[in-house]
Order: structure tokens, then C-alpha cells, then sequence
């Protein structure tokens, strides 16, 4: 993985929108992009306003036997394979006899913003001959209905396309001799290529006429045992080139060397290129069609609380385009919504700035304008259509979820019973919004020293807000939520007036709330804390709890049977009645609110419990990828395995934190209330000073810093100041 420090330009609009237009894209992307909301492939953008790009794809299989389609709605045996971290070389593994027996690797070499290069290695690594078949189609998305048969020119190893309301045509030419052009007319190409294998002579095959692709029919590619071989094609804006004048783009390629590929263990480097290729056009933001890096392809659309986890994770690979997906669900006063949202309202986006920032190098232009967008969020959030007389935050009028676990029993139970509900407040709305008060305040803080004196008032007036807030809500967790008896918080239940009354519990006669509707009672247990899950430690994140609290709360996540499992933290202690083997959450581990509990482990001074966090969660990660070549949603606590979405990086994205801080010299890691001022590395990364300043609430505390150095990770556990804390390693 490669690190950039950099100080990062912000770029307020993209190129192709108008002067001073307020934009929400990710402006550093280029026209060319995995963009396709239905392929695996590449896509050409030529008017970002449009809604419409031209996609290409690589359908292989074996000649006369069957075609390959690489779609990204289900598992089709393509597998993001290999992205550079600026996204100009991405590699797809083609899989044509699982595994590893027949096999392409596709890899699209973005050359500039008007020639690609497809370079494609056929590998037959059993002792078979074997006859493979290739076609790169070609389609035009987006745009008029019925405005998709484009002007085809073909010749000797090329044919041109030029489509209705795109002014740019397109030249895809290759080097293979055996070939011939085609024509599918139909919307999708699973729904016709497969029943069209054994026709060998048409050249114009028809569907449901609803769609138009124009390929090459490359066959077949004959491969001996225990060989390889390789074929480029090169896609142009523009008219006709000859192949032998595109060669030239392949020597350029080769001249300047192939793209850096650092070694990194296979589940980083699948898990890496699943989130550079989750990225899609156009989602629509305020009108504006944008590119918008996605969960998974099966979730085409904005997703607030994932979005901030790959915004996090982004900053790792890329930290300019970290800082981009971040700032992309933030607002400005002129835009009506105070952010944007879909999904589970957390702010995400509040949690990871810390470290996004940091790793762009600790730029104050960043902090100044990113801070007012992020507190507007935080004001919307925490302000009084949200904030019960008890302090306590109920989101439920605006998303039914409120920690992304869409099967926690208590949520469940309450989601039909909506005046209940409406009384009724989870610890992690208002525990999770104490956090991000604490990280916007301590930004305040930082911002305000870098200013002049007659400045700071406006920063003053929003650090008093912070401490009003923060002990308003903290109040409300401390004297109504928590369960001694359990050793967890509880969900709060309200009266009409929004004065609390006491802890939802849940009875036998409740059952075990599951999505499928059903309720399967768990043998005669008694009443219990209906909290016993994440949802209950969430207090801990806060950084509120006493000791007693504190020390019941850390036992129920890594006692193995209650929340520890063997794959990490579970959604739902698993020795409460309500737990279940078959659910969703309810039964499974997830890696975000693993994250934000290894940072609350920095927080508390407890390395050695970030630690195991982490690797419980890389080594279960690099199992399932080495096996299965997928990225997946959660671990199934019963057998250890992936599940889920197959191409997943949205809230799986913590594994490429978690590496990162322990693997890549050069790496920083703290928890939410330090923040990383400034840091001064030696040339060879073998040491570092660091600046660090705390959040007051820490003051006295140990807290711990992690610093990944050339000979490997340091810790170092220190107290908390109240002044910067010059530290060395």
C-alpha cells in the first residue's frame, strides 16, 4: 500500500461543472474509472453533467462452451484483483475454471484522459489444451430511452462507435487475427449471451431490443498446458487508429515501467481494489450526477455511515481522496440539508477525520474548511428535533436503524411498534454524538491557537456549546441507561413529555426477534436487560463511564462466550436469550464498531486490547480471502467463514486501518481524544516526533499512541496533558 503525505489542493467544484457550483463529486478522479453500475470493466465519462458514459467490459469463457459475463450484481468469478492507488492500472481476475486452473487477468492501464490500454494474460495452469474465447463490448449508459444503437465502422483488427448524445466516438483495436465484430441488442447481457453460445454465425444477435452492445469475438485463444500468453486491445477517444501505431501505447506503458505493486498479503490487496472499483456514475446529489464510491455495486446509492468508514480507510491508500469522500456528505449554509444523508444517521464522517487528516500531512486549510461543515452535521444531529428533556437522542423518525445492525433485537422489536418506539432511545445515537462533540471541540480548540487572539471568539462560543452538549447528554446516559444488574446500558424508555421512566427489557414471552418476522422463544429465561450487545457498550466509546462501569463493560466484550468470539467483537452477547445463530448481525461479527472499540481501546491507555482486536480480525480476513478470493460483509460466529456481499468494502474497510498501523512505516494511530498535531519523521522512517494534544476530558489519563516505524510498531502508553505533548519514538 502506498502512503502519499501530502498537502491536498481542494477542488470546491469538478472541471466539467460550472464556475463556482457547488459540488459534491470526488473532483480527483479521472474520466476514466470503474464506473459501471453493473460491470466489472472501465467506463469513460466525457460531460460529468450528462448522467451518460461510455462502458466497456471483457466477457472470456471457453471457446464454444460458454461465455464468462463479468457482472458486478452477483458473483460471476471476477474479482477486483489489483488497483494502483491513483486508479490509472486495475486488474480483474477472470475466473474460467475455478481455481487458479484457468484464468484472465484483465488488467485496464489508463494511459490519459483519451487512451487505455487493455492488457489481457491468459493463464491455462492445467495439463489440458485449452480453448478460451474474448470480447470486449462496448455499451453507451445513461441518456435518452431508446437512444443506444450507435454508428458502427469496423475494419481489419478495429471497429469505431459513435453514439446519440455523446459527441466523442470511440476505437477499440486489438492485435489477434482471429476475430470477427458483433451486435447485441438487448439491456442485459446475461439474459442473452448465455442462450446464444452456439450460434456461430450471426453477427447481429437479437434480445429484447432494450439495450445495444457492439464486441470483438476474439477466438479462439488457444492456450497449451502450463502456459500463458497475452493480448492487448486499446480503447481511443476518437476515430480510427491502427493497431500499429497503438502499439506504441503498449511500449509506453513498459517503457515507463508497470505499475508499483508492493507486496501486501492477498486479503489487503483484494480488500484494497474492492474499494477503488466500488465507485459508481452517476448517483444523484442535489440534482448533481456525481461518482460516488459505493458500499458495493449492489448499493448504488449514498450510504452516510459506510461512507464514512471508506472515507477512512481511503486516507490510508490515498488521503487526498479521503479527505474527497469525507467532505462529499458534508454541506455548506447555501445547500438546504445540513448533510447528506441515506441510511444510519452517525457521523462517521466526525469519527474518522482525526486520522484522515492526519495522514494528509496535518494541513490547517483541510481543518478550516472541513470543521463548519462537520459541526453543522453534528448541530443538526444533537439539536432539539433529536434531543429528548432527558438528554438522550432518538433518530428513529428519520431511519429505522440506528447503529447499522439491522437485525439488533431491540431495534427489531421496536421498528412495528411506532409509538413505542418514538419513546424509546438507544445508548449509541447519544453516546456516539458525545464522541463527535469531543473530537469537533478538541478541532476548535486547535483551530483557535493557530489564530490571532481577536479571532477565537467564534471558536470560544463553539467550544461553551460543546461542553453544554457533551454534559447534557452525558447526563442523561449516567442517570437513566445503566443496568447494574446486566452490567450493560440500556435502551431508555420515555414518557409523552420525554422525561425518562426506565430500561426497555425484554421477557420470554418477547421471543427472539428476527428480519424473517419470526420470534422462536429461547427456553424459559427470565426478563433481562434488552441491551446486551454493542448497542449497551456504546457508553464506553463516549468516554463517560466510571470505573466500576468501565471494568463490567470491557469484561462482556472480551469474555469468549458473551461478546468475544472467536472472529472478534459480536453485535449481541451471545449467553442473552435473544442471541441468534441466523441472523444478519444477531449472530455474526462486523468490523465497524470494532474499529471505533479499538480506538476506544487507545483511548483508555489498553494497546493490548487494540491489538487483539485487530489481529483477531486480519487473521480472519486473510483466511476467508485466500480461500474464497472474496471480501465479505461479516464472519458467521459458527464456523469462521465470510458471508454477505462477495465484493464488499463498505463497513469491511477497518481491515485496511487495522494493517495499515501496524504494517506501513510511517503510520500514526490514536485514539479519538488525541489528536496528531504535527509529526516529524527521520528520512528512513526508523523514528518520529510527534505533537500531540488531548481532549480536556483525558487530562490525567493514560491514553496510548501507536507509531508504525521502519523496524515495526511502537507503543507507547502516556498521560494525557493539558498542554501539547511533544513525544518521541
Amino acid at each position: 500500500m502506498l502512503r502519499k503525505l501530502l498537502t491536498v489542493i481542494l477542488v470546491l467544484g469538478a472541471a466539467w461543472l460550472p464556475a463556482g457550483a457547488v459540488s459534491h463529486d470526488i473532483a480527483s478522479l479521472s474520466k476514466w474509472g470503474p464506473y459501471s453500475k453493473e460491470y466489472y470493466g472501465i467506463s469513460h465519462i466525457d460531460g460529468l453533467s450528462s448522467g451518460i458514459q461510455v462502458e466497456f467490459c471483457l466477457v472470456t469463457g471457453q471457446y464454444r462452451r460458454n461465455f464468462k459475463i463479468p457482472g458486478a450484481l452477483y458473483e460471476s468469478g471476477v474479482h477486483p484483483w489489483h488497483v494502483s492507488p491513483d486508479m490509472r492500472h486495475f486488474t480483474y481476475r477472470h475466473d474460467i475454471e475455478w481455481k487458479d486452473q484457468v484464468y484472465v487477468d484483465a488488467t485496464w492501464h489508463v494511459l490519459d484522459e483519451r487512451r487505455v490500454m487493455l492488457e489481457i494474460h491468459c493463464v491455462n495452469q492445467t495439463n489440458l489444451l485449452q480453448n478460451i474465447n474474448l470480447q470486449l463490448a462496448v455499451r453507451k449508459a445513461g441518456g435518452k430511452k431508446g437512444e443506444w444503437t450507435p454508428q458502427i465502422t469496423e475494419g481489419e483488427g478495429f471497429f469505431t462507435v459513435k453514439y446519440p448524445e455523446v459527441e466523442t466516438p470511440y476505437t477499440v483495436c486489438w492485435n489477434y487475427p482471429l476475430s470477427e465484430v458483433r451486435e447485441w441488442r438487448c439491456a442485459s447481457l446475461e439474459h442473452l449471451m448465455p442462450l446464444k453460445v452456439h450460434n456461430h454465425t450471426s453477427k447481429r444477435l437479437k434480445g429484447d431490443q432494450q439495450g445495444h452492445y457492439t464486441a470483438n469475438f476474439l477466438r479462439p485463444v488457444t492456450l497449451r498446458p502450463q502456459s500463458d500468453t497475452t493480448v492487448v486491445e486499446w480503447i481511443f477517444c476518437g476515430e480510427r487508429k491502427i493497431p500499429g501505431q497503438a502499439g506504441n501505447d503498449r511500449e509506453d506503458v513498459f517503457r515507463h515501467g508497470r505499475p508499483d505493486r508492493p507486496s501486501l498479503p492477498l486479503g489487503i490487496r483484494l480488500l484494497q481494489a474492492t474499494l477503488l472499483t466500488n465507485v459508481v456514475y452517476p448517483i444523484d446529489a442535489f440534482g448533481e450526477p456525481i461518482r460516488h464510491f459505493c458500499p458495493g455495486k449492489n448499493w448504488n446509492s449514498l450510504y452516510t455511515w459506510d461512507c464514512g468508514f471508506i472515507g477512512w480507510a481511503m486516507g490510508e491508500i490515498d488521503p487526498g481522496r479521503g479527505y474527497e469522500i469525507i467532505r462529499q456528505y458534508t454541506t455548506v449554509p447555501e445547500e438546504e440539508a445540513p448533510f447528506v444523508h441515506h441510511g444510519t444517521p452517525l457521523a462517521t464522517q466526525i469519527l474518522a477525520i482525526g486520522d484522515v487528516w492526519e495522514r494528509g500531512g496535518c494541513d490547517l486549510s483541510q481543518l478550516r474548511e472541513i470543521y463548519p461543515r462537520l459541526k453543522r452535521f453534528y448541530d443538526y444531529m444533537t439539536g432539539p428535533r433529536f434531543r429528548k428533556p432527558s438528554g438522550l437522542l432518538e433518530t428513529w423518525n428519520i431511519f429505522y436503524n440506528s447503529g447499522g445492525w439491522d437485525d439488533y433485537p431491540p431495534q427489531w422489536m421496536l421498528r412495528p411498534q411506532k409509538e413505542l418506539r418514538s419513546r424509546t432511545t438507544p445508548m449509541v445515537s447519544t453516546a456516539y454524538y458525545i464522541r463527535c462533540g469531543k473530537i469537533l471541540r478538541l478541532l476548535a480548540s486547535h483551530l483557535a491557537a493557530s489564530v490571532p487572539k481577536k479571532e477565537r471568539s467564534a471558536f470560544t462560543a463553539d467550544i461553551k456549546q460543546f461542553d453544554a452538549d457533551i454534559a447534557a447528554m452525558s447526563k442523561g446516559i449516567l442517570d437513566n441507561a445503566w443496568d447494574a444488574e446486566s452490567g450493560y446500558f440500556g435502551y431508555v424508555l420515555h414518557d409523552a413529555d420525554g422525561h425518562a421512566t426506565g430500561i426497555y427489557t425484554w421477557t420470554p414471552e418477547m421471543g427472539i426477534p428476527a428480519q424473517d418476522g419470526t420470534r422462536a422463544v429461547k427456553g424459559s429465561a427470565k426478563s433481562t436487560n434488552f441491551d446486551r450487545g454493542l448497542d449497551g457498550v456504546a457508553p464506553l466509546v463516549a468516554g463517560i463511564v466510571n470505573d466500576t462501569q468501565r471494568e463490567a463493560l470491557l469484561s462482556h466484550i472480551f469474555t469468549p462466550g458473551e461478546l468475544w468470539s472467536d472472529c472478534g467483537i459480536t453485535a449481541v452477547d451471545q449467553s442473552a436469550p435473544y442471541y441468534r445463530k441466523d441472523g444478519y448481525w444477531n449472530g455474526t461479527v462486523w468490523m465497524p464498531h470494532q474499529m471505533i472499540l479499538w480506538k476506544t481501546m487507545l483511548d483508555l491507555g489498553l494497546p493490548d486490547k487494540a491489538r487483539l482486536i485487530a489481529d483477531t480480525a486480519l487473521r480472519n480476513w486473510e483466511r476467508e480471502c485466500e480461500d474464497s478470493y472474496n471480501c465479505y460483509e461479516h464472519f458467521m460466529i459458527e464456523t469462521g467463514r465470510g458471508g454477505g456481499w462477495h465484493n464488499f468494502s463498505g463497513l469491511s474497510s477497518p481491515i485496511l486501518n487495522w494493517w495499515t498501523a501496524y504494517n506501513i512505516p510511517g503510520t500514526v494511530s490514536t485514539g479519538f481524544g488525541t489528536l496528531v498535531t504535527h509529526a516529524v519523521w527521520s528520512p528512513n522512517k526508523s523514528s518520529v516526533e510527534l505533537t500531540l494534544t488531548f481532549d480536556r476530558d483525558l487530562v490525567g489519563d493514560e491514553v496510548a499512541v501507536i507509531a508504525c516505524l521502519s523496524s515495526g510498531p511502537i507503543t507507547r502508553v502516556v498521560k494525557a496533558t493539558a498542554k501539547p505533548l511533544v513525544l518521541k519514538f
